[in-house]
């Protein structure tokens, strides 16, 4: 996987910055969705795994102090905590590979983020560029507002997401038809993140969580409850 560092562009920086609210959508029981079962492509809730350095199946990409561990976390048992560095050039990137060709599928996920700690949260496929061969939804430093970024999209805000607290992030990709698009939820509700273009689409390889080598990037991140779907 090509490493690269992140940028994320100033405006959206400064909005997160000064707090800026977005208001989540309904409930998706309150959207006429009914729930249909759905086959697990990858899952991980790391109960199974013992404290200490996190190992297999998942592939740890690192320099300059970030680490990747599994630790207690109260009220989630074991957990995925993502110690990022937020030195430049500190970086960690921890992947879950998955191989599913299906023209529908969900990532979710729960996260919690420490105050002014910062992330990237990615599903990974085909495309035809590296911007169009992944969405990533990431939270800059000292903001608490999730974004999506992927091509032609460009960086979009979703929602803001409590510092220090378990929220569940839940991006869905269309793309039977094109142009293909994404929604993003947060704890089941609909975001402004809803309808997006982008040009990710099958096969579908990874999630990954990052700590981005730009300064200012790292802090404590927790990961839980991981499960990529499709119908």
């Amino acid at each position: 996987m090509q490493i690269e560092a992140l940028r994320v562009s100033a405006a959206l920086a400064v909005a997160g910055a000064a707090g800026c609210a977005f208001e989540l959508g309904a409930p998706e029981e309150e959207l006429g969705q009914v729930e249909q079962s759905a086959t697990t492509v990858a899952a991980a809730d790391f109960e199974s795994s013992s404290p200490g350095a996190l190992g297999s199946p998942w592939t740890i990409t690192t320099a300059g102090g970030s680490s990747a561990t599994v630790v207690a976390s109260a009220g989630h048992g074991n957990v995925f905590r993502l110690r990022g560095s937020k030195a430049l050039g500190g970086y960690l990137i921890a992947s879950l590979r998955l191989s599913s060709s299906s023209t529908e599928i969900a990532s979710q996920a729960d996260l919690a983020a420490d105050g002014g700690a910062a992330f990237v949260w990615s599903l990974h496929g085909a495309g035809s560029s590296i911007g169009r061969r992944r969405i990533r939804l990431q939270q800059a430093p000292g903001t608490t507002t999730l974004v999506a970024s992927t091509v032609p999209a460009g960086n979009v805000a979703c929602a803001s997401v409590p510092a220090g607290a378990w929220s569940t992030v839940t991006l869905r990709v269309h793309a039977a038809a094109w142009p293909h698009t994404f929604d993003v939820l947060v704890n089941g509700r609909a975001t402004a993140c809803t309808g997006l273009e982008t040009g990710l689409g099958p096969p579908f390889n990874a999630v990954s969580l990052m700590d981005a080598s730009n300064q200012g990037w790292g802090g404590d991140v927790r990961l839980d409850n991981v499960r990529v779907t499709t119908p």
